[in-house]
Formats: structure tokens, C-alpha cells, sequence
């Protein structure tokens, strides 16, 4: 019985964070790096 099936997509190595800058913002990888952006009151429902 299968329970899950992983799908993995092949990371490219051209450019990474410096290590210190990778730990605050959780990655290396610039394409990866995707902030919250929380909104403002005004923007609140919708």
C-alpha cells in the first residue's frame, strides 16, 4: 500500500545566500526566499 508519493523538483545552484543572510531569512536559495507580506487594515476582506 502506498501512503504518499514525494515530488522533488531539482534545485539549480547558480547563485545562494551568504550563510549568515541564508539563516535569517530560512534559505540559501534566492527562488526560495518568498517573505510574508502581512496586509494593512485597509486591505483586511478581501
Amino acid at each position: 500500500m502506498k501512503l504518499a508519493r514525494p515530488y522533488i523538483i531539482k534545485q539549480r545552484y547558480t547563485c545562494i545566500f551568504p550563510l549568515n543572510e541564508g539563516f535569517k531569512k530560512g534559505t540559501v536559495f534566492p527562488e526560495l526566499y518568498k517573505p510574508y507580506k502581512k496586509k494593512g487594515k485597509k486591505d483586511r476582506g478581501k
